[in-house]
C-alpha cells in the first residue's frame, strides 16, 4: 500500500500517488531498517533554493514523519549545524543534507520525494511504501478493574484501548451497556474507517470480552458513512 502526501515547508496535505523519475541518494549514516531515499531533481532544486535563501543560509533540512489520523504527516524544517543531534541520520544530497530522527528514518525508508507546482497542487510530495503500524492491545486478565460492567468497560477503554489507538487519531466512547451488550461509538480516525468492523471484532471486542467476561457482545453504533478520515 502506498501512502502519499504533498507538503510545503511546515504544511501537510494528503494527496494521491505520484509518478516520477527519481534521483537516488544514499544515507550517509545508516540506521536500522533505513533504505534508499529517492529525490527528484525538482525536489532537490527546490530544497537547495529554499535553504540558500534562509537567513543565514542553511545546509540541513529536517524531515519529520509523524503519525496523524492513522497516516504519515511530513514536517520540514531548515536547521543550523547546532540543531543536528548525534542520533540523527544524515542523507548527503551534495549541496545539502536531509536530517532524519530515528523514527522518521524508519518511516521514510524507500520513500520518493518530489516537488510539484501546478494549478491544483503546490508542494513536496512523498511516495512512501510504508504504513503506520496497526494499534496493538494488551492481553490477559485485568484484576484491577472494579465495579459494575459499565465501570469496568469504561476503565478498560481509558487505560488500554484509547491509548493504543490514539496514535492513529482514533478514539472509542462507551455509549451504553444493556443485557451484557456493550454499545460503542468510534471517533477521530476510527470514524468512517472501512476496516472498523475488523478492528472491532478482532481487537477491541476480543479484549473487552477477555477483560470483562460478563460481556456477551460489543456493538458499534457509529454511522461510518459520514466519516472522512479513517486510519486504515
Amino acid at each position: 500500500m502506498m501512502i502519499c502526501g504533498t507538503v510545503d515547508l511546515g504544511v501537510s496535505l494528503p494527496t494521491d500517488q505520484a509518478i516520477f523519475d527519481p534521483f537516488v541518494i544514499q544515507v550517509r549514516k545508516p540506521a536500522t531498517g533505513v533504505g534508499m531515499i529517492k529525490l527528484t531533481e525538482e525536489a532537490r532544486s527546490k530544497i537547495s533554493d529554499a535553504l540558500s535563501r534562509a537567513t543565514p543560509p542553511r545546509r540541513h533540512l529536517r524531515i519529520h514523519a509523524s503519525v496523524e489520523a492513522g497516516t504519515f504527516a511530513y514536517h520540514l524544517e531548515a536547521l543550523t549545524d547546532e540543531m543536528v543531534t548525534p542520533d540523527d541520520t544524515l542523507v548527503d544530497c551534495g549541496e545539502f543534507d536531509l536530517v532524519l530522527d530515528p523514527e522518521s528514518a524508519e518511516r521514510l525508508a524507500g520513500t520518493r520525494i518530489d516537488y510539484r507546482e501546478t494549478l491544483v497542487e503546490n508542494g513536496f510530495r512523498f511516495d512512501n511504501p510504508n504504513r503506520p503500524a496497526s494499534p496493538t492491545l494488551p492481553s490477559g486478565e485485568r484484576t484491577d478493574l472494579e465495579g459494575p460492567v459499565p465501570d469496568r468497560v469504561r476503565m478498560l477503554l481509558d487505560t488500554e484501548i484509547n491509548p493504543a489507538i490514539a496514535a492513529h487519531g482514533g478514539m472509542v466512547q462507551l455509549v451504553d451497556v444493556q443485557d451484557n451488550r456493550v454499545y460503542l461509538a468510534f471517533g477521530g480516525g476510527c470514524h468512517g474507517c472501512g476496516m472498523v468492523d475488523v478492528t472491532l471484532k478482532q481487537g477491541i471486542e476480543t479484549r473487552i470480552r477477555e477483560a470483562v467476561p460478563e460481556v456477551a457482545e460489543v456493538i458499534d453504533t457509529t454511522d461510518h458513512s459520514t466519516g472522512a478520515n479513517p486510519y486504515y
